[in-house]
């Protein structure tokens, strides 16, 4: 296993996130390709546009997760791709870190 992209003891923020919609093959909540939010620690930021709860829910459990340095083979890094529990609606979202200069 490899280690973790920061050294012991060191504290850095927690990486901007952005929770974009990668897939979205029929949803009825209206989501698009492309449509997301951003996650900055514990907010969330949805630039004035509506987005569905379910979707955010199905992410959130892993947010927190992603927040943290992991092991650049850790399933998050390398497939960072989460369904909607609407499987009809055949939504798929990424979760991507966001570059300090997209601040």
């Amino acid at each position: 296993m490899t280690e973790p992209q920061a050294a012991p003891g060191f504290t850095a923020p927690a990486p901007r996130l952005r929770v974009v919609v990668d897939r979205a093959e029929s949803p009825r909540c209206g989501l698009r390709v492309g449509d997301g939010v951003v996650i900055d620690g514990s907010t969330i930021v949805t630039h004035g546009r509506e987005f569905c709860s379910a979707a955010l829910a199905a992410v959130a459990p892993v947010l927190a997760a992603r927040q943290y340095p992991l092991p650049v083979d850790d399933w998050l890094v390398r497939k960072p791709y989460v369904s909607c529990p609407h499987a009809d609606d055949r939504v798929v979202l990424r979760i991507e870190e966001l570059r300090e200069e997209c601040r």
